[in-house]
């Protein structure tokens, strides 16, 4: 009976922290949870799949356009809103992947894109193709004129949803049902108030499990701290796709992790990185985590033995190499290559910084620590004194209770693997084309943020009056940002 009423206490908890979650975070998005975002890429890539096809007609279409008798639900009303800003100025495609398909006039089919088509001169007739030659085609003269029935110009632009597919797929169902309606934002928040619970349900199996001393309603502090103290808050009530993407993320990462304690769940931990990868590509990279655990033994290192390192890691890799397959054929079936999935292809091509040094680059690492670890609040002459850029603040900024990670009482081996992890995953990220811009504080932190977080558990430092003070500021901080960022615009530089 005592087990029994310790069972309904604890799933007590859980139910109150799910419900005030889900409410607090509806409270702070607002306006916003009455409708659909005005991103819908991921419900265009669940219409896609479930037309069986890997494209996207929706950016041919206009603000304004009459709707079509094979329209999903909604379609059009969701496009009326992506190229419509708040302030009700008309705005173009946000995001959107797309290449060319050309018929030279010698018959020849090339597919790729004009890189810098942006730009004057003969600079801008240059072409990349997907078989990576570099052609010179002038538009006006090069291309055939004579195709289909009536003859048109030989030149077709395909579009594409570059971002990884997962929570197009997790989506699909509830697109069935509402079409282009389903509201992302709300899914979002749903999303972020179970990952609350997935994460003090992590942090209750590490008590149980001996690997932290944390009391129950310690685990809940730390759950509330994630859910309303970091980047989280701001990312957890927008819907969007890129925001949408980091929610999902965080659930698969936080499963992946829970079942990687000791290796115990080998089978299901792959399921979970290979689906985290296919939502968020950084998660691939913790896959090192499941292996730093079986080779842990209680707080010391030691080798399993090959039958046991052999049989968990088959059953780790398997999920793994059958969702990487099934994503690779995903990149060929549109881009005719295995290892890319659409972000070079980003602005038709033309972004300059992945132009001239990829997606990943050491060029882009210096901005990347700035914007993750230092980017301060700006304060200045002009009201209201204190600015953000649009690069976001750094960690410590928005969630100075991180601060403390740096010194814990205690720094064992479950530690080190969660601290070499969150390293390994931070990698992709620092070195990415891109920062993050616009944001109020390093949002792809949420990759690695787990980590930190469950380091904070482990470390043994009590939760005096230091801590409380350093909790309440990370909320203060990120309640900022949950009511500013893309509302008040005073508060951040262009």
């Amino acid at each position: 009976m005592r087990q029994l009423l310790d069972l309904l206490r604890r799933w007590r908890v859980a139910l109150l922290l799910f419900v005030g979650s889900a409410v607090v975070l509806a409270l702070f998005s607002w306006g916003n949870v009455l409708q659909p975002s005005r991103h819908f890429h991921f419900l265009d890539l669940a219409n896609s799949f479930l037309q069986g096809r890997v494209d996207t007609e929706s950016p041919k279409r206009f603000k304004g356009q009459q709707s079509r008798p094979d329209d999903p639900h909604g379609l059009q009303a969701a496009v009326d809103r992506h190229l419509t800003e708040p302030s009700g100025k008309v705005v173009g495609w946000n995001d959107w992947a797309s290449l060319r398909i050309i018929t030279l006039t010698d018959g020849t089919v090339v597919k790729g894109v004009f890189p810098w088509s942006d730009q004057q001169g003969d600079q801008k007739n240059k072409f990349l193709g997907l078989d990576g030659e570099m052609r010179i085609i002038d538009p006006e003269l090069d291309i055939a004129k004579t195709c289909g029935d009536p003859p048109r110009r030989c030149d077709e632009t395909r579009y594409f949803m570059s971002f990884p597919p997962f929570p197009a797929v997790a989506m699909m169902p509830a697109f069935l049902i509402w079409g282009y309606d389903v509201n992302d934002v709300l899914f979002s928040i749903l999303n972020a108030a179970l990952n609350a619970v997935l994460i003090l349900l992590l942090l209750e199996t590490l008590r149980t499990r001996g690997l932290s001393a944390r009391t129950t309603r310690e685990n809940v502090l730390l759950a509330i701290l994630f859910t309303f103290g970091t980047v989280n808050l701001f990312s957890s009530i927008r819907g969007e796709v890129w925001f949408s993407a980091l929610i999902v993320g965080v659930t698969l990462h936080v499963a992946y992790i829970l079942l990687s304690i000791e290796a115990r769940y080998p089978f299901f931990a792959g399921l979970m990185l290979g689906l985290g990868m296919a939502t968020r590509t950084p998660i691939a990279f913790a896959a090192p985590f499941f292996a730093l655990e079986m080779l842990r033994d209680g707080d010391r290192m030691r080798w399993p033995g090959w039958g046991t390192f052999l049989r968990k890691g088959v059953m780790f890799s398997i999920p793994i190499v059958a969702i990487g397959m099934v994503l690779m054929a995903y990149n060929y079936a549109r881009f005719e290559s295995f290892g890319e999935f659409g972000h070079s292809f980003l602005a038709n091509g033309t972004r300059a910084s992945i132009r001239d040094h990829g997606l990943f680059s050491w060029w882009f690492l210096k901005a990347n620590l700035a914007a993750a670890f230092t980017n301060p609040p700006v304060i200045d002459s002009f009201p209201p004194f204190v600015h953000i850029t649009r690069h976001g603040l750094g960690l410590p900024w928005t969630t100075p209770a991180l601060l403390l990670i740096l010194w814990p009482k205690t720094f064992g081996a479950f530690a080190r693997n969660l601290a070499l992890t969150a390293a390994i995953v931070a990698i992709p990220d620092l070195f990415y084309q891109n920062t993050g811009w616009a944001q109020f504080g390093y949002r792809f932190g949420l990759d690695f943020m787990p980590y930190l977080l469950v380091m904070l558990a482990v470390g043994g430092r009590k939760f005096g009056r230091g801590f409380m003070v350093l909790f309440a500021l990370s909320l203060l901080m990120c309640a900022l940002g949950a009511i500013t960022f893309d509302r008040i615009g005073m508060f951040y530089y262009e």
